[in-house]
């Protein structure tokens, strides 16, 4: 800082002793002062051409010079004085070598940090043979050596890459568009460019090569993008990049490629691509899977475990002969409820307001009762417009005939006029009779907004003060239920789709009605039997959001003693006899039948 040209230039005669005095400095590992336009006295004095005071002190790293640090004065101070500058000198020097002391440790500190961390990623990268296995370990055990935001594995499959691992998830969609992008891009780099440093690169990427690469960069936001070939350095390496096992892909959001990071990614790379290649050569071997699993299962042959091994073996055939061949019932299981059989939905005939509940809960009615009367505000209206109209066009009728009586026919004015009004009486009769037949049709409106009982039985919605008394309703809005509880119950269960294929076969197979045992919800101690009555031609989301075909049972209610409309029940419909691994095991064998056939 500040020093003069003089002292800087390579073809001076001061610069070249300026530097001699220094290298002298460091060499002696002595500080000293020399004085301005000072000569060489010998081999071991310092030259000093400048006009300047020079004050040189090295500092010592390791009990050896490392460096010199040098003061220029203006000459003239006491010697006192200089002789506080270099005390001064040696103090600052005394920092610097703590200074350059503290960061080595610190540089040592880290480094067995970073050591630790590759060993730990060595030894995991390399502890599973499995393809996908690696592959994660290598994405995120390489993440965290690396030190980056993200890693990405890929296989080469010929001139195509596939990813199968990303660092911090378990499961990628294949198909999206950054997937597409980062796979397309690894295998337009792999094959044409060999690797990619973005943005160093030192090389020219092709303009197929660059746009993947903006498209990429474009969905991803990546500041920093290394895509290597996991090759391992063999006699692979003649063939090219092009034939590497996998791709290697870091990525960064924040910080720049530097020399550590491009380090740290050669040391990931190199491990990986040995890891990968053992897996992918482990896997292309046929039945790789069924040998390693009796590799790990040899130990049931030895003489020792070999007892053993044929009585677990007599046993395992025991008890498969067993499923196969013991009969059982089979039995398929759904839910409903329980119901009277002439059970009906009373249902709003129009849009208006209750203004007279006639039933509550629990109340017996008969066939055509009045159960609740509703008003429409418009049919009222229209009531009283047809009446009025009627009520007028009679009055004037009456008047028409009295006056067409009253009128002489002898004068030929008189005939005019009495013409005019028989005219006008039928005229009159016709709105009369229109306005009757829309006063019936409003009468009869009106005795529909009257909501009888379909049949006789009881009420039985609960609490219908609170739900329809002065309050609207719509056209087809279900108002009450009424059953007949005297007469014959029944079991409305729902039967799950993919159950009812059993039921079906069972009862083509038996040509008769299916028996069923089912309990109730209000007393599940006790089962009860019934026997389908109807099945339904299809099947239905139920109020669950699950699809169920309707089925029908009767029961005999005078076995149960108290019966309860829209209890909650429990059946087991009889399809016959199966062997018990079926019985058991149906539900597998159809998810493996599913999953092969599809």
């Amino acid at each position: 800082m500040n020093l003069p040209d003089t002292l800087l230039a390579e073809d001076r005669n001061e610069a070249r002793h300026h530097r001699q005095a220094a290298e002298l400095v460091l060499r002696s590992g002595q500080a000293r002062i020399v004085a301005p336009h000072t000569g060489s006295v010998g081999d071991e004095s310092a030259v000093n051409p400048s006009e300047f005071l020079l004050v040189f002190c090295p500092w010592k790293f390791d009990d050896e010079s490392a460096g010199v640090v040098e003061v220029l004065h203006r000459p003239g101070a006491s010697p006192k004085a200089q002789r506080g500058y270099l005390r001064f000198l040696t103090v600052i020097c005394e920092i610097v070598a703590d200074f350059h002391r503290h960061r080595q440790v610190r540089e040592f500190r880290n480094g067995i940090v970073q050591w630790r961390r590759f060993e730990q990623f060595s030894e995991r990268v390399h502890s599973s043979f499995d393809l996908e296995a690696t592959a994660y370990q290598i994405a995120n055990e390489g993440r965290r050596f690396v030190d980056c935001d993200r890693v990405s594995v890929l296989i080469t499959r010929g001139s195509n890459c596939r990813l199968v691992a990303v660092s911090g998830v378990d499961t990628f969609n294949p198909r999206s568009n950054v997937i597409r992008h980062l796979e397309r891009l690894a295998a337009a780099v792999i094959v044409g460019h060999g690797s990619l440093w973005h943005p160093q690169d030192p090389e020219r990427l092709p303009p197929e090569t660059s746009e993947l690469l903006h498209a990429y960069l474009d969905d991803t936001h990546s500041r920093t993008l290394i895509i290597v070939p996991l090759q391992v350095d063999d006699a692979e390496q003649d063939l090219g990049p092009q034939h590497a096992r996998g791709v290697l892909a870091v990525e960064q959001f924040h910080g720049e490629l530097d020399d550590g990071l491009r380090a740290r990614v050669d040391m990931t790379c190199r491990h990986s691509a040995l890891a990968m290649r053992n897996a992918l050569e482990l896997k292309s071997i046929p039945f790789v899977r069924p040998l390693r699993w009796l590799g790990k299962a040899r130990w049931c042959l030895r003489m020792r475990n070999l007892p053993k091994t044929l009585l677990a073996l007599l046993a395992f055939i025991a008890v498969v002969i067993a499923l196969a061949v013991v009969q059982t019932d089979f039995e398929v299981e759904a839910r409903g409820k329980l119901q009277p059989e002439d059970l009906r939905d009373v249902f709003a005939p129009s849009e208006g307001v209750v203004i007279d509940l006639r039933a509550v809960h629990a109340e017996t009615v008969r066939a055509g009762e009045i159960l609740a009367v509703l008003r429409t505000p418009e049919l009222d209206l229209e009531f009283q417009r047809v009446w009025g109209e009627l009520q007028t066009a009679q009055k004037r009728l009456t008047a028409v005939e009295a006056e067409r009586l009253r009128n002489p026919r002898e004068i030929d004015n008189q005939q005019r006029r009495r013409n005019q009004l028989t005219a006008e009486e039928e005229e009159l009769k016709e709105l009369v009779r229109s306005l009757q037949r829309q006063y019936e049709m409003v009468q009869e409106q009106q005795a529909q907004l009257e909501v009888r009982s379909p049949v006789d039985g009881q009420v039985l919605t609960w609490d219908l003060t609170r739900l329809l008394e002065a309050r609207p309703v719509q056209r087809g809005q279900v108002l009450m239920s009424v059953g007949t509880l005297d007469g014959p119950w029944v079991l409305e269960l729902e039967i799950p789709d993919d159950r009812i294929a059993y039921v079906l076969w069972a009862q083509q197979e038996s040509g008769s009605e299916l028996d069923v045992n089912f309990i109730l919800a209000t007393n599940p101690g006790i089962a009860y039997e019934g026997s389908i009555k109807n099945i339904a031609g299809r099947a239905e989301i139920t109020e669950s959001g699950d699809c169920a075909v309707l089925a029908t049972v009767s029961i005999n209610r005078d076995e149960i003693p108290e019966l309860m409309p829209g209890a909650t029940v429990v059946a087991r419909i009889y399809c016959g006899r199966r062997s018990i691994g079926y019985v058991w095991l149906h539900d597998l064998f159809e998810a493996v039948w599913s999953w092969i056939a599809f």
